[in-house]
This record gives C-alpha cells, sequence and structure tokens, in this order.
C-alpha cells in the first residue's frame, strides 16, 4: 500500500516530538522504511511536511530573509524571530536592494527596492 507523504510527515513527527529513541535511530528507521516501501523520491516532500509540522506543535514560526547580497541579518531577527524559530538566509540579486521578509511561506513583509520600483512605475 502507498502513503501519501503527509502521512508519512505525520508519523514522523510525531516519533519526534515523542522521543520514544533517540533521533539518529528513528531517522535511520524512517528512510528504510522509505526505501522498502519505495517511496525515497518523496523524501525532499515529507522532511519540508515534517518541518512545518513540528514548527506548528512547538508553536513555532519559519522565517526566509531575502536578500539581495549577502549581509548581516541579526539586527533584523531581533524583531522578527524568538527561540525555536526556523531561521533561513536567502540570497536574490532580482530584487536589488533592501530585504524581503516571509513568515511561514504565507505572510511577506516586502522591503526590497524592486518592490517600490514596481509600485511607481
Amino acid at each position: 500500500m502507498k502513503y501519501k507523504p503527509r502521512m508519512y510527515a505525520q508519523a514522523l513527527a510525531d516519533s519526534i516530538i515523542g522521543k520514544r529513541a533517540d533521533g539518529k535511530k528513528i531517522a535511520v528507521n524512517f528512510l528504510t522504511l522509505l526505501k522498502k516501501n519505495g517511496e525515497l523520491k518523496k523524501a525532499k516532500e515529507i522532511l519540508t511536511l515534517v518541518q512545518a509540522l513540528l514548527l506548528k506543535k512547538t508553536g513555532n514560526k519559519k522565517v526566509i530573509f531575502l536578500t539581495a547580497r549577502n549581509i548581516d541579518v541579526k539586527p533584523l531577527m531581533d524583531s522578527f524571530v524568538k527561540k525555536g524559530d526556523s531561521v533561513q538566509q536567502k540570497i536574490n540579486p532580482h530584487i536589488v536592494a533592501g530585504v524581503k521578509i516571509i513568515v511561514d511561506d504565507n505572510k511577506q513583509l516586502d522591503l526590497s527596492l524592486l518592490h517600490k520600483l514596481e509600485n511607481i512605475f
């Protein structure tokens, strides 16, 4: 029987939160299960879902700082990030300058020059 990625993700998240075994053993067993079921190709999608489920269950959020070049985002982090949040910094030269802050893949604060130029023209 084939399982949907969401079902795998829920099972893995429950195992991690339950802490019935150490993380390494859980990961090895989970990858073995995926391989046995021929579902290794879905591993990336499953892990993305697991991350979202774990953040939701712990009350944390995923924050992405999108900048035009590599800058120190520490000063910005104090305003948007709390302990336990997942933080990523991504570089996208198309935004020209400034920063775009994306929270949980749905809320955005766009302070980029590209956004301002698009609003002018």
